[in-house]
């Protein structure tokens, strides 16, 4: 049983922290930016809702409250997120025909990142089974399809999936359309970079960070966005005793990017991003390829509120939040 049975019971409330965050954030006038949206909701919301839960000296880490944000919204009551719609009208009501391929990438992938918070912020509880909580994007899926097929949006009157918005806007990539065909792995060559500022809502992409993607500075925020990626276990595990380095098979997912189905691109591209003492490894045993692969791992990205401390107990470890 999920905590967030107790946690409704203990926090629910008419009005959130995020909903007047959101009021105030489109009540305030901004200067703009090019053709790019507003992104001070989507700002407000990461800084409510993202938590970073990796210490000092660690890679960095985060998790979403998805959680909380359901009860922010009452939607287990309303059945809807009227916060959430909102965001979802501002990021999405512009149109990416007149925007610059910067302009329109740096968009798309916040948007993206988005819908995912937004639906499984959504369908987070499994149906008629009261307050279960599911565990991972995969197990989404409603009369529509799937997480990632199900309709999502519409962008200048066409009606896309988180899949099909992902090949189109953030790859580029318009060789396919309809559902069936937008499932099917990309054959045209993306900047392998993107795939770590897309966040899937599970523990296998990179971990979601604290800022939105700009146009003026989105090489190098895909470079860190990157490096970030790579320094944790979901992408990359390097056994010091042995010097094995293990890749996970997500890279496989993406092999349009790192030149076909023998990969022959991964290890240059890992020679520049991977951390410190894996660039090592690669150089010192001129590794092809990783010794291993392993699998992605799926489970919902979660930020797990700390428990209330025992009478007694150590209180002095904290985890820091945005």
């Amino acid at each position: 049983m999920s905590a967030i049975l107790h946690l409704l019971r203990r926090t629910l409330r008419p009005a959130s922290g995020f909903t007047v965050g959101i009021l105030l954030a489109l009540a305030i006038p901004r200067p703009a930016r090019a053709a790019e949206p507003d992104y001070s909701g989507l700002t407000a919301l990461l800084g409510r809702y993202l938590h970073v839960i990796s210490s000092k000296g660690q890679p960095f880490d985060t998790r979403f409250d998805y959680e909380q944000l359901y009860i922010d919204q009452n939607i287990w009551t309303l059945k809807r997120a009227d916060g959430l719609t909102t965001l979802h009208t501002q990021l999405l009501s512009v149109s990416p025909a007149r925007m610059t391929p910067r302009e329109r990438t740096a968009w798309a992938l916040n948007a993206y990142n988005f819908m995912v918070l937004e639906r499984m912020t959504l369908y987070l509880l499994v149906p008629n089974r009261k307050f279960m909580r599911v565990d991972s994007p995969r197990q989404v899926s409603t009369d529509q399809g799937t997480f990632f097929n199900a309709p999502v949006t519409t962008v200048d009157g066409e009606s896309l999936s988180l899949s099909g918005f992902e090949r189109r806007f953030v790859y580029g990539d318009t060789t396919r359309s309809g559902i069936e065909d937008v499932q099917a792995a990309r054959e045209r060559a993306g900047d392998p970079r993107l795939q770590f500022a897309l966040v899937r809502g599970a523990l296998c992409s990179g971990p979601l960070l604290p800022w939105v993607y700009r146009a003026d500075s989105l090489d190098a925020q895909l470079d860190r966005a990157t490096r970030l990626a790579l320094a944790t276990r979901g992408w990359l595990r390097l056994d010091a005793a042995t010097g094995t380095l293990s890749a996970s098979n997500r890279f496989f997912d993406e092999r349009a990017d790192f030149g076909g189905p023998e990969m022959p691109g991964l290890m240059p591209f890992l020679n520049k991003f991977a951390p410190p003492a894996a660039r090592k490894v690669i150089l010192a045993r001129k590794l092809a390829k990783p010794d291993l692969f392993f699998e992605s791992d799926w489970k919902l990205n979660q930020y797990d509120q700390p428990r209330p401390a025992l009478p007694g107990a150590d209180t002095t470890r904290t985890i820091r939040k945005l």
